[in-house]
């Protein structure tokens, strides 16, 4: 059966892994199944899809519907669940999400129900009303299964820490000011609606730049007069620039899909060094690795090159002669899954409150000079999300800042 984005027997394409992983950190719970539901529904070019999660501690169920038909999404939470202690409860399903919404209201059709398990929930489900035969051995229904786990499991965790911080009143008020040792974490919906304008201005930008260009390159072949020749390459010199500019913006929007592999860590961040060697020297700061030998991550070499590169960069611009960057890593397991926590540190002047709030934002001109100007911030969040990956800023407490990095160490289980 095919869709609108590709063929439910192929591949999920890397469309929807930037849809769903712009969800990481996980916001809430509610809004992590209504995305889900919606991609589960374009993907397998479902009548509809009822997606949900039963917590068993609480008997709470959060589910949310799409219905292709109606193009509409509906979520909603029930917190009156009858089950029966005589069954397991994976056997009660049907049950259970009876009780959320009869399955007889979404859909008529024939439906196939594929479940996964969550750290914190004893059913995690899907019903995709389908008159296709849906199993998950096809590639696209293993991976959407792969990633709501994954999602689910992050947006339970996170829900169970602020409901603990909120009893222990320790959550902070929505416009509290961050201070030293809170983290600074990328705004996902605000920056994928800058990664729509970007990709399309920069296509629209492109053709009338290119033309500039060209028509310059014409004319400096018959000019002699030199100051003509100047105004000329004057012209040129700021096109290619907005080109360059316009390039910038359409990685940061539509990045090449990463094609990772187990690369070591040392090694490939000593690349990184080596590449930016001049740079460093000229500048007279100290960068310092302290990395294992034996640690990996799964990444794509190029981009892993172009987030480390542009941290580094984004240190440099405003760091003084005598002073360190360090980068460090350990292994850490979150949601049962391996990941490398990275930490880019610098002794730099750190940021100011605005800078704080606006610090993944492409282009904020109040920043200090050269601070994350441009898209490299913005283009290491976009690269780590695609890797399933996220990113967070810290003020340290004593000087400076630290980007703190979690990166997978393996690719998907088969």
């Amino acid at each position: 059966m095919s869709s609108e984005a590709g063929i439910v027997g192929g591949q999920l394409p890397d469309a929807y892994y930037r849809r769903l992983f712009s969800l990481v950190p996980a916001r809430s719970l509610s809004s992590v199944i209504s995305e889900l539901s919606l991609v589960w529904c374009e993907a397998t070019a479902a009548e509809a899809v009822y997606l949900a999660v039963l917590e068993r501690e609480n008997l709470k169920l959060s589910a949310g519907i799409f219905r292709s038909s109606e193009n509409e999404a509906h979520c909603f939470n029930t917190d009156s669940i009858e089950l029966s202690k005589d069954r397991p409860i994976t056997e009660q399903t049907q049950s259970v999400f009876e009780q959320g919404q009869l399955l007889s209201q979404i859909s008529e059709t024939a439906f196939d129900y594929f479940s996964f398990s969550c750290d914190q929930a004893e059913i995690a489900g899907v019903y995709v009303f389908s008159s296709t035969k849906l199993t998950d051995e096809v590639p696209v229904i293993s991976q959407l299964i792969n990633l709501s786990q994954r999602l689910l499991s992050q947006a339970l965790e996170q829900r169970l820490q602020n409901y603990s911080a909120l009893k222990s009143g320790n959550l902070p008020e929505p416009n509290q000011n961050l201070s030293f040792g809170q983290k600074i974490v990328p705004s996902s919906d605000k920056l994928e609606a800058m990664a729509e304008f970007a990709a399309g201005a920069g296509h629209e930008i492109n053709n009338p730049v290119a033309t500039i260009v060209g028509r310059v390159q014409m004319l400096l072949k018959e000019e002699t007069d030199p100051q003509r020749r100047q105004s000329l390459a004057t012209i040129g010199g700021q096109a290619y620039r907005i080109r360059d500019m316009i390039g910038d913006a359409m990685l940061f929007a539509r990045p090449p899909a990463p094609h990772p592999v187990s690369l070591n860590l040392q090694e490939m961040t000593q690349e990184v060094l080596n590449s930016l060697n001049e740079k460093i020297s000229k500048a007279g700061v100290d960068v310092s690795i302290k990395l294992s030998s034996l640690l990996a991550i799964w990444a794509d070499e190029v981009q892993w090159k172009v987030v480390l590169s542009n941290l580094i960069l984004n240190s440099l611009q405003v760091l003084k002669t005598g002073d360190c960057i360090e980068i460090s890593a350990e292994e850490m397991t979150q949601n049962s899954i391996r990941i490398m926590h990275i930490r880019v540190v610098d002794d730099g002047p750190g940021l100011t409150e605005q800078e704080k709030e606006h610090l993944f934002d492409p282009f904020f001109s109040a920043r200090q000079a050269g601070r994350g100007l441009g898209f490299g911030l913005s283009k290491c969040w976009r690269i780590i999300s695609l890797h399933g990956g996220s990113i967070e800023a810290e003020v340290n407490a004593d000087r400076g800042m630290t980007f703190h990095l979690y990166w997978p160490i393996e690719g998907p289980k088969e």
